[in-house]
């Protein structure tokens, strides 16, 4: 009876574990993409920034959206082609975890939608780094860099 009992308060501690790490994750994506809203203020067309993920469907911030110029698209659905047909703005979200390195990359591109094509032209990006640092258990920004085409 207590081998079952602790192999049960192992799974449950083991989940507890896993949905922090996992929302912890997503806030520090979240965190780099709101790093980058400086770059905001130099967008000359001054429209609505579109979150993708790496397989551009729509990424969405968990954190608060409401004082940022960012929008959520998925660019295959088909109801979407009117708005691509004008051409929008977007930035691709693309991140990697290697061991306590959290490098999230942002790819800064338009997207148009043209004669049954999808068309994406790059126009640069940045990368943001995190390390997670055992002895105070925390994530540290570690470096952010922008570049452009």
């Amino acid at each position: 009876m207590k081998k079952i009992m602790l192999i049960i308060l192992s799974f449950v501690v083991c989940f507890i574990v896993y949905g922090q790490s996992k929302d912890e994750y997503k806030r520090m994506v979240d965190i780099a993409i709101i790093l980058q809203t400086k770059y905001l203020d130099q967008n000359p067309y001054n429209e609505d920034i579109y979150l993708i993920d790496a397989n551009d469907r729509a990424y969405y911030l968990s954190l608060d959206n409401k004082k940022n110029k960012f929008s959520s698209i998925d660019v295959y659905d088909k109801k979407n082609k009117g708005r691509l047909k004008k051409g929008i703005h977007a930035w691709k979200i693309l991140p990697i975890l290697n061991g306590n390195r959290l490098t999230v990359n942002i790819v800064d591109f338009r997207v148009r939608y043209k004669n049954d094509n999808y068309s994406f032209a790059n126009t640069g990006g940045a990368i943001v780094i995190f390390e997670y640092h055992c002895a105070t258990g925390k994530w540290v920004l570690m470096k952010t860099t922008w570049s452009g085409i």
